[in-house]
């Protein structure tokens, strides 16, 4: 079973439970953080749902291109 973590983002406070070390998904939840307050700065009005959407897309646009990476990395070494 999971530890439990807890969180901020953007100033609220979230529980969640977690297999992976808890400083580990601490550093995760700053990022996500970090990456949200970037676009809070950006467009201080907009929506907390508009940010965690947009923040995911960002997020997401950085892990496909890690993926494509890997990938062209791996049949580089094939």
């Amino acid at each position: 079973m999971g530890k439990e973590v807890e969180v901020n983002i953007l100033g609220n406070k979230y529980s969640f439970l977690t297999d992976r070390d808890i400083n580990e998904a601490i550093r995760i939840a700053m990022f996500v953080d970090e990456e949200a307050a970037k676009i809070k700065e950006d467009d201080p009005y907009s929506s907390e749902n508009t940010i965690a959407i947009l923040t995911a897309l960002n997020i997401a646009d950085k892990l496909f291109a890690v993926v494509s990476d890997l990938k062209e990395l791996e049949r580089y070494v094939e």
